[in-house]
């Protein structure tokens, strides 16, 4: 045996006996882990400073922002054609194709010099990312067995996090050191072209099914079939009012954070990078705590409980009066986020009868798209009449009372653990 076999076989039995890895994820774990390390990179040096660079530095409007905001949501909308057109094929070439694509227009950033160039490529990034959700929920079931899902995909989440954190750090320094954002943003876009090569090399578990040969439904059909979901699935109907409630209210507020943070706090990008760099360490914490928690428990659980977590930043920026105390939102933020991620897709899993995860991630995003286009139409407006105080009280009672149907949800149906 060779040294570097020696060391592979080393890692693979720390792997299955200390993190409790099965033998059949081993190979996609690893590969998983290396793209969700580029990933990192990737969203660290780029989500971050979205608004603070569209707003302080191009000074775009409110509806460029706006435009910015609604763009994947708007992709998201069309979820059920993107799920259709997977229905019974591979799903690797849409993660593929849509990850490749969107994350080489940030190859163009060194020529973004206008508010409507920098918003135009950031909407139609977010835009084509939006293809692979679907793809990337069914993936999820057939490269993990269910019983170690929610661990396995904690420790990707803490590898994305961690490089989160160490991405996120050095490129809020070198903006403060006059770095334009331009060549940045091209490097997270290598980046993010490398988490795509690298997750292509997962494979399923063995006792995956093969794609079928049979021809998609007809769309008409593919659409009534995919909105019946709402009616046959009382326990899935319970999960998506709750969260059609919480996220409206979450997505009225989340681009109202960060314009308060420019607006009033007047924030600096190394002050964004040291709160995102704080959120980055109570996800990663997070990530742990919740993957076992969600495999102990279930998700229903692990919503409930993250949905709380995210309504009490509201209540932090709504006393936030200097950027200190945001250190407390974004410790919020961190470890619930964590949940929302975890917790979200191991419901769908858990919902989705056999072959139809696609089908419930695209039902999911459907409605994630309607509140994520409607809620910054609202917000925005709203903001200039009532100020930025009377948007987060509003905010905040919109997310309590997805939390309260949530907690009503676990009480009434019994939801095995995934």
């Amino acid at each position: 045996m060779t040294e570097r076999e020696d060391l592979r076989f080393r890692l693979r039995h720390w792997a299955r006996w200390k993190l409790g890895v099965p033998r059949e994820a081993l190979h996609s774990l690893g590969w998983d882990v290396a793209a969700g390390a580029c990933a990192g990179i990737y969203l660290g040096m780029t989500m971050p400073f979205l608004i603070r660079i569209a707003r302080a530095e191009l000074h775009a409007s409110d509806f460029a922002i706006g435009v910015m905001n609604a763009a994947p949501f708007v992709g998201n909308l069309l979820a059920p054609v993107w799920a259709r057109q997977m229905e019974g094929k591979a799903k690797m070439p849409f993660c593929q194709v849509s990850w490749i694509t969107g994350r080489s227009l940030l190859l163009l950033m060194p020529l973004a010099a206008t508010a409507w160039g920098f918003v135009g490529i950031i909407a139609l990034l977010l835009f084509i990312g939006t293809i692979s959700s679907p793809a990337y929920t069914s993936l999820m079931k057939d490269i993990y067995p269910d019983r170690a899902r929610g661990q396995l995909m904690s420790y990707v989440r803490i590898i994305v996090q961690a490089f989160t954190f160490l991405s996120t750090l050095v490129t809020g320094r070198l903006m403060d050191r006059g770095v334009g954002f331009g060549p940045l943003f091209a490097v997270a876009g290598v980046a993010g072209i490398l988490a795509a090569i690298f997750f292509r090399k997962v494979r399923p578990l063995p006792s995956t099914a093969p794609p079928s040969l049979e021809p998609p439904q007809p769309l008409p059909s593919f659409l009534v079939n995919t909105l019946g979901i709402l009616k046959e699935n009382q326990s899935y109907r319970w999960f998506a009012l709750s969260v059609m409630l919480y996220g409206f209210g979450n997505l009225m507020a989340w681009p109202l954070y960060q314009l308060y943070q420019v607006e009033h706090l007047h924030i600096r990008p190394t002050q964004i990078a040291n709160l995102t760099n704080v959120t980055s360490l109570c996800a990663m914490v997070g990530s742990l705590f919740w993957g076992r928690f969600i495999d102990r428990h279930g998700a229903a659980q692990t919503v409930f409980r993250a949905i709380l977590l995210i309504t009490s930043i509201s209540v932090v920026y709504f006393f936030a009066h200097s950027v200190s105390l945001l250190y407390a939102a974004s410790f919020l933020s961190g470890f619930g986020m964590a949940g929302i991620e975890l917790s979200y897709t191991a419901s769908i899993l858990n919902y989705a009868e056999h072959g139809k995860a696609a089908r419930y991630q695209a039902l999911h995003s459907l409605l994630l798209g309607i509140r994520g286009v409607l809620a910054p139409l609202v917000a925005l407006p709203l903001l200039r009449v009532i100020g930025y105080q009377g948007v987060f009280i509003i905010t905040f009672l919109f997310m309590l009372l997805g939390a309260y149907l949530q907690w009503r949800a676990t009480k009434a149906l019994e939801i095995r653990p995934v």
